[in-house]
């Protein structure tokens, strides 16, 4: 991929979730009637996700570790930003980082 290998003077984000596009939770059912609303729908759930990561990346952040996923359309959005994103990070690896460089371990 086209992700960078290498970051100089790093800002790191470490994240306690999922960069994924949204799911509905168990049990919720949504009736569409029309097509054009279904369209609209996943096309709010991929804005609600790039939003996420502009706001990551508006934070001044340019490498992301996440202990959750990183969906391939979240990883298109740090490739253009030319930030790294590392996926399934061990909790206690992101403490350690976190510890290390001073920063605060994101829940939500």
């Amino acid at each position: 991929q086209a992700m960078p290998k290498r970051i100089v003077k790093a800002r790191i984000a470490c994240l306690d979730f999922s960069l994924q596009k949204a799911k509905m939770k168990m049990g919720v059912q949504v009736l569409v009637t029309d097509p054009d609303k279904l369209d609209d729908i996943r096309q709010r759930e991929s804005d609600m996700v790039k939003e996420m990561i502009q706001k990551i990346l508006a934070a001044g952040a340019n490498v992301v570790m996440t202990t959750g996923g990183i969906d391939d359309l979240c990883m298109k959005y740090f490739i253009e930003a030319k930030a790294m994103a590392i996926r399934r990070c061990k909790k206690e690896d992101l403490r350690r980082i976190a510890k290390a460089t001073g920063a605060t371990l994101c829940l939500t």
